[in-house]
């Protein structure tokens, strides 16, 4: 490759110091880009533009491709992690059997005794849905 590469900087090297020095070849190469300068500018963004569309796309694809793979790796793993903190969970029946304190023990700061307030019991859920399954008349 470095051999290349030298070859390569030995050539262009040598073109340009030819159109420098070279009154024929400075000639003909500004008849050459005169004459077709659009074109060649036309061809050569054309060229770019497909280059960058088509590079584009292929990462793109790899993204979608590398997602894919990864949720099909991942998903069991979280899904059994997930499993194991709902299971650890208590469930709603666990819930309402825990007593809640009716009144808090009153503080020899405050000044006022505390309001009562008081908070509707809790509904359970089969008897929820026995009234929707019930007809309406």
């Amino acid at each position: 490759m470095m051999v290349e590469a030298g070859v390569i900087g030995f050539l262009a090297y040598w073109i340009v110091s030819e159109y420098f020095f070279n009154a024929y070849f400075h000639d003909y190469v500004d008849q050459l880009f005169g004459a077709h300068g659009t074109t060649l500018t036309a061809a050569l963004s054309l060229g770019i533009g497909l280059a960058g569309s088509a590079i584009a796309a292929a990462l793109y694809r790899n993204l979608q491709h590398a997602k894919s793979r990864l949720e099909t790796i991942g998903a069991p793993r979280i899904r059994g992690a997930v499993e194991k903190i709902l299971s650890s969970l208590p469930t709603v029946e666990e819930l309402q059997r825990v007593s809640v304190p009716k009144a808090l023990p009153s503080s020899p700061v405050a000044s006022s005794p505390p309001s009562q307030v008081t908070s509707p019991a809790p509904v359970s859920l089969e008897k929820e849905e026995q009234k929707l399954d019930a007809p309406k008349s």
